[in-house]
């Protein structure tokens, strides 16, 4: 519960940034081309039987390239919270609308020891004014086995 007011909190920021301010940030020179963006996200992975949320932050390198570190809390219908951190590249097609990349993965279980692999994963995302809703099918490879996860979620320019 004492997570809930911080939240809330940024949550409300982030839906009251200007889009004045996010086009200033992306017109400098540097290593970004864009403004960074910050979205939330939900899913389930469909092998463990698991809901999950989290977080990403979209960092454009070039036109269609951009780094997306992320982390995902998992919550398994038989055992304990568990967490999952990605270190990710994505590429956008054509108009940026439909996306795939990929990355490291480093996933935590609750009471287990920390294993690394690697995600595949593509969406189709759906650009708007303030923000940008996306849908995403992610895999991550682990251990000889590759969960399927739905992910749903948005971000927004910081």
């Amino acid at each position: 519960m004492r997570l809930a007011w911080p939240l809330l909190v940024l949550i409300t920021l982030l839906l009251s940034a200007s889009d004045a301010a996010a086009q200033r940030r992306s017109q400098g020179g540097g290593l970004l081309s864009g403004p960074i963006e910050f979205g939330l996200r939900g899913g389930r992975d469909f092998e463990n039987h698991a809901w999950t949320a989290g977080g990403q932050v979209r960092l454009p390198i070039k036109q269609n390239l951009e780094l997306r570190p992320s982390g995902d809390f998992l919550f398994p219908e038989d055992a304990g919270t568990g967490w999952q951190l990605n270190a990710d590249a994505a590429i956008r097609f054509g108009s940026g609308a439909v996306y795939g990349g990929g990355g490291l993965a480093w996933l935590h279980p609750d009471g287990g020891d920390t294993d690394r692999g690697y995600n595949l994963f593509f969406g189709v995302a759906s650009p708007s004014v303030r923000y940008e809703p996306f849908l995403e099918f992610r895999w991550t490879f682990i251990n000889d086995t590759s969960p399927f996860r739905l992910m749903l979620g948005f971000s927004l320019p910081l």
